[in-house]
């Protein structure tokens, strides 16, 4: 038997992408993965560094692993191990602890077999979608957030790259493309003849590519969001998504000022407006934070009056956490721990509410699904990124459905019977 190899990543979909890319060069030389870290030869920890939960899951993990597995090699590398090695040393000494800006170098550190010339990821977790990373990093100066610390250098892919690593995954039976970056919108490279291509013009070559496959946005920043990203979705909707994840962070003006974000509660409405009179069956989800230093009650008020407003198909609510070398987290006027939590669960609240209207408002729609997992009743998800819960299991790919039903935020559907 060869060598047995535990993954885990923590944090969000580019963290994800990067685990792939390791775990594919690292099993290249015949190792196999395993599920289980107390038999493994070899742990390799991915972390996030987002809030202190992220920290504390990702320690305990670390801690867990090197007491009850001491023979296995452990690597510990991703923003947390970026941010606060230290911290990682501390709870498995002997673990190697490498740096985000050293990540690519784990298959040789580790000896592994070396892989020509990379070309992409080839494969995604038997899933039927997979997470494609096009840039990395951030240079803005948003006071709550720690991640421009710990992936300080803007960066995009080559054209040529992300081109080819879609085909080959296209061509292995992939049928849905998920475009992933730190800031996503702020994709911008030369191609082979010299011309720029930005953004749009990547989706625009992606759109291109031949084959029954549909292309979905992860989270992406509301002043990206141009009319020239709005044309070019109205005029392919059989290719692109019409879903969208625009992180707003609060619903006021003062709070939004205090974090340092560079748009106001005006602008974004402006931006939503003009994205539903040329999309009007989108979805739009967002983030929202609770409790940020000086967020008075009046402020999280009118912030949470804002989101009704606004008429999101769900929210990311989550509590503010202080983070170590944040100017934010220097500041007076910190929102005590209940108050938060209060606040936050309000805001749970309507985020259950708006996925069950969002759920609601499908009813008697056609919908493309796409089949991924099909233990305990088979689940899809459709263009609109809403889960649909079907009657029977077509199998993994792309297929029309009709939703009958809505329980909660989830879907029913019935595949139509040409499926």
């Amino acid at each position: 038997m060869g060598v047995r190899v535990y993954f885990k990543t923590f944090g969000c979909r580019v963290n994800q992408y990067e685990t792939q890319s390791l775990r594919e060069r690292v099993l290249a030389d015949g190792s196999t993965a395993t599920t289980d870290f107390e038999s493994a030869d070899l742990c390799l920890v991915n972390t996030c560094t987002v809030t202190r939960e992220a920290d504390k899951d990702a320690l305990t993990l670390v801690r867990r692993i090197a007491r009850r597995n001491p023979a296995a090699r452990l690597v510990v590398t991703g923003c947390y191990a970026t941010r606060a090695p230290e911290e990682v040393q501390a709870a498995a000494p002997a673990a190697l602890v490498v740096s985000n800006d050293r990540r690519e170098e784990i298959p040789a550190l580790l000896g592994c077999v070396p892989v020509p010339a990379y070309a992409g990821i080839s494969g995604f977790g038997g899933r039927a979608r997979a997470f494609i990373k096009l840039q990395d990093g951030c240079n803005m100066s948003c006071t709550y957030c720690i991640i421009p610390s710990v992936r300080p250098d803007m960066s995009c892919r080559p054209l040529a790259g992300v081109l080819g690593e879609v085909s080959g995954l296209l061509e292995r039976g992939f049928k849905e493309i998920v475009l992933c970056g730190i800031r996503l919108g702020r994709y911008l490279v030369e191609d082979e003849g010299g011309r720029r291509v930005d953004f749009v013009g990547l989706l625009e070559r992606l759109s291109d590519l031949p084959g029954d496959f549909r292309v979905r946005l992860s989270s992406f920043e509301i002043t990206d969001v141009t009319e020239r990203l709005l044309d070019l979705f109205a005029a392919r909707p059989e290719r692109l998504c019409p879903s969208f994840h625009l992180p707003l962070q609060s619903g006021s003006d003062a709070t939004l000022k205090r974090m340092r974000r560079w748009y106001s509660t005006a602008f974004y409405a402006r931006r939503l407006e003009a994205l539903r009179a040329r999309l009007p069956d989108a979805a739009v989800f967002t983030d929202v934070m609770a409790g940020f230093p000086g967020e008075t009650a009046a402020d999280f008020d009118e912030s949470e009056a804002f989101l009704r407003r606004m008429g999101f198909s769900g929210l990311h609510a989550f509590r503010y956490s202080k983070r170590s070398g944040t100017p934010a987290a220097r500041w007076d006027g910190q929102v005590p721990d209940p108050e938060i939590k209060a606040r936050a669960a309000r805001l749970h609240a309507l985020d259950g509410s708006l996925r069950a209207e969002f759920a609601a408002s499908a009813v008697g729609r056609r919908v493309r699904v796409l089949v991924e997992k099909a233990a305990g009743g088979v689940e899809a998800m459709d263009e609109r990124f809403l889960k649909v819960r079907l009657d029977r299991n077509p199998g993994p790919g792309l297929f029309w459905a009709r939703v009958s039903a809505a329980s909660g935020a989830e879907a029913v559907g019935t595949l139509d019977p040409a499926a």
